[in-house]
């Protein structure tokens, strides 16, 4: 029999490995998909950033849950971020980790504290009063500036929901965003409702310099503090190099060429080595022309060198000199500190400010950089350096823990490459930053040549009256048809239809079903039988389609002192929760096999009041308003 694997390559699921994202601050991975991004202490700051940045040319979507702490009084919220800067970006305090980021970005803030004081100390945002959602660009938060609109400010501040005002509750809220680079539309969905809609374009309008862009989610706390936590379920057509099962085919990827970061001094802030030092070498790739590396005097040669972190391909070097210069010295490269290679000389350097250009042997896929100095200017002292500068574009490094059991064409330095293993094999591929040097991004991908087919989504949703099956595959081998089971009670299983195969690719193949006799209510449970053409078939999951969208209502929703949730058929497991106008927690109950109604309307303050009452079971998440005349 063979087996039917599914691999999931287009999707970023609660498993995800820790190591496709960099975290700072106090963030940390808390397991099944799930990021707490501050704690509930003051003056905290929290970020996650995704390895691999997102082509805007290609649509993104990414959806999951967010916990905004259980602290109706506390702060300040959380921001999903675009940003083209580096990975090591945010700041705490009441801007949300989002306040001042340098580059081009825009921010999706999810905004729990109210921001307005003048005088107060606080940042001037002029938030309103409610919990709300707005969508900002390159590191504003403020909403309106004396009175009139911020250009900065692209839409809203909205209420985050559509009725709860506080969303501090420590509940989990849905979230979804979206944006279509063809129509401009960027989209925000909060607790399954639609809050920002506005056409706009990301590259004409913000990120002018490259659609290449890092996503991530930043927060903070300030003078008050909550837990803030992200969940992740899905994201789509971003670059997702995911643990996958292949036959024999290869897998391409295409990553940002860092095109932009050309024309950045790349030695700024690295690691710098030294023969000696009279003052500290890292004085020369500080950034700052005041201050300076020197040898010690009387002793030729002297050299020192920076570490780029991450195979670069350069163009020119620039060296500042301060009186104590060399009047004869050498520039080298190389790639493991040890063997240099000279690619540039001089004996006549008259000092002051040296832009070299470099070209030829020993200037591609360089990590070291070194100035090796033969003569000094000045015979009583040593050499003497402001400032170091190294230009040029940086470059992956893709390596295996196989060797010959795999090839990376064309090279192991390109952003375009295609990986062929022969037999499983775990890729790694070091990923230049302008702020950590590099990061490093992992995955495995295992060859099993027993697969008829390799199934990266089957899904099922009601459309009208039908059940609208799809399913996708990234390999078919001899694949003769797809079977569709239908059952009723998740035991018995009948065949509804058949749909045929390609029969043999290695690309991604959509399929679907229409399934036109459905019952008016309960659970539909559909599974894919995958036929080859020997005969051997293999079942996929079972999906589940729930029918029992209406099985809650409340009874009386304007009563004096008593009022029910109603349940139409059983649950076996129901949270309820009763919140005030202000987000208050009045009623939190779990009930397990639920068959009879719910009475809750005693359990209110004695007074009359506007209720939110939230029923929540593992398939449905509904809300209802109720009024308490007295």
């Amino acid at each position: 029999m063979k087996r039917l694997v599914f691999s999931f390559s287009f999707f970023l699921l609660p498993f995800l490995s820790m190591g496709q994202f960099q975290l700072n601050g106090a963030t940390v991975k808390l397991g099944g998909g799930t990021y707490q991004l501050t704690q509930a202490v003051n003056n905290q700051f929290g970020a996650m950033w995704y390895k691999l940045q997102h082509d805007l040319n290609n649509p993104f979507n990414i959806q999951g849950q967010i916990n905004l702490g259980a602290d109706p009084g506390g702060a300040d919220g959380v921001v999903f971020v675009m940003q083209n800067n580096c990975l090591s970006v945010g700041s705490g305090g009441g801007g949300l980790g989002y306040f001042n980021m340098p580059g081009q970005s825009i921010g999706i803030e999810f905004d729990t504290y109210q921001n307005i004081g003048a005088g107060s100390g606080v940042e001037q945002n002029n938030d309103p009063v409610y919990d709300h959602i707005a969508f900002e660009k390159n590191g504003d938060v403020v909403h309106s500036i004396m009175g009139s609109p911020n250009p900065n400010d692209l839409f809203g501040p909205v209420q985050m929901d559509p009725v709860l005002t506080n969303l501090k509750t420590g509940l989990w809220y849905n979230f979804k965003i979206n944006y279509d680079p063809v129509a401009k539309l960027l989209t925000v969905y909060f607790n399954n409702s639609l809050r920002i809609s506005v056409v706009y374009d990301l590259q004409a309008n913000v990120f002018t310099s490259s659609p290449w862009v890092y996503w991530g989610f930043t927060s903070s706390t300030g003078g008050h503090n909550n837990i803030q936590e992200i969940q992740l379920d899905t994201t789509y057509t971003t670059h997702i190099l995911q643990d996958t099962t292949i036959c024999s085919s290869s897998i391409p990827v295409t990553l940002d060429p860092f095109t932009n970061l050309k024309g950045t001094n790349l030695a700024l802030n690295n690691p710098i080595h030294a023969s000696s030092n009279q003052s500290t070498a890292y004085q020369m790739v500080d950034g700052n022309i005041g201050s300076r590396w020197e040898s010690v005097w009387n002793v030729d040669p002297q050299w020192v060198f920076v570490d780029l972190q991450s195979p670069t391909n350069l163009d020119s070097i620039t060296i500042d000199w301060e009186g104590a210069y060399a009047t004869s010295f050498l520039l080298q490269t190389s790639n493991d500190s040890t063997t240099w290679t000279t690619v540039y000389s001089t004996t006549t350097n008259p000092g002051g400010h040296n832009k070299i250009p470099v070209s030829g042997v020993g200037t591609t896929n360089i990590r070291y950089v070194r100035i090796y100095g033969t003569t000094r200017s000045l015979s009583a002292y040593g050499y003497s350096i402001w400032e170091f500068k190294v230009y040029g574009q940086p470059n992956y490094l893709w390596s295996t823990n196989n060797g010959t059991n795999s090839t990376i064409s064309p090279n192991i330095y390109s952003s375009s490459v295609t990986l062929t293993p022969t037999a499983t094999t775990t890729y790694s591929v070091m990923i230049p930053d302008p702020c950590l040097g590099f990061t490093t991004y992992n995955m495995t991908i295992t060859v099993d040549c027993a697969l008829p087919v390799e199934l990266t989504s089957f899904n099922v949703v009601k459309v009208g009256n039908k059940g609208h099956l799809t399913w996708t595959t990234s390999l078919e081998l001899n694949a003769s048809h797809f079977n569709i089971m239908k059952s009723l009670d998740g035991i018995h299983f009948v065949s509804i239809g058949r749909v045929d195969a390609i029969g043999n690719s290695h690309t991604l193949k959509n399929y679907y079903f229409d399934d036109n006799d459905l019952p008016t209510n309960g659970t539909v449970y559909y599974q894919l039988v995958t036929t080859d053409i020997d005969g051997s078939s293999e079942n996929s999951v079972i999906k589940l389609l729930n029918l029992k969208e209406d099985i809650f209502y409340i009874s009386n929703p304007v009563f004096d002192e008593e009022t029910s949730l109603i349940i139409a058929e059983g649950a076996e497991s129901l949270q309820l929760t009763v919140v005030d106008a202000v987000g208050r927690i009045l009623l939190e109950e779990h009930h397990t096999h639920v068959m009879s109604p719910i009475y809750f309307g005693k359990s209110l303050p004695p007074t009359a009041g506007f209720y939110v009452v939230i029923v929540q079971t593992e398939t449905l998440n509904k809300t209802f308003k109720v009024i308490k005349r007295r």
